[in-house]
């Protein structure tokens, strides 16, 4: 599934996956998608913004120019610009950006990788009983 401009037409575009609506498969967009109702596969945009909204559930591999989430999401998340995760938000996967703006009330579960090396570094696994002081998992 492809999302983006209509030729000629410089303004902005919305996707949006609306509620009762199911997905499959691999989503590629350009400027915004809106997600109201399931999605699972993976979501990719070069600079777009994608929404996760309250009633969305998506279980998929991102990456994303910015990822807002209020609803549910289940996989790990690439960010070039910022992550925003609010109070509604419950989050199962890592997270790189450089960029993290967690809103109290929401759940977080996953490795977080920030600043400016996030964009080009890739998320390891970090075993449960490392020594390492790294936390695997967050509640704001």
């Amino acid at each position: 599934m492809k999302l983006g401009r209509v030729e000629g037409g410089g303004d902005p575009q919305l996707g949006r996956i609306g509620k009762g609506v199911q997905v499959s498969g691999d989503v590629v967009f350009s400027d915004e998608l809106q997600v109201d109702g399931k999605l699972k596969g993976t979501l990719t945009s070069e600079n777009g913004t994608l929404i996760i909204d309250q009633s969305g559930q998506v279980e998929a591999g991102i990456s994303v120019g910015v990822c807002v989430i209020r609803g549910s999401l289940k996989g790990d998340v690439k960010a070039r610009s910022r992550v925003e995760i609010y109070g509604s938000a419950r989050v199962n996967g890592d997270i790189s950006t450089p960029v993290l703006l967690v809103e109290e009330g929401a759940v977080v579960s996953g490795a977080i990788v920030m600043g400016e090396e996030a964009s080009t570094r890739r998320i390891e696994e970090v075993p449960p009983d490392a020594s390492d002081s790294r936390r695997t998992g967050t509640s704001a």
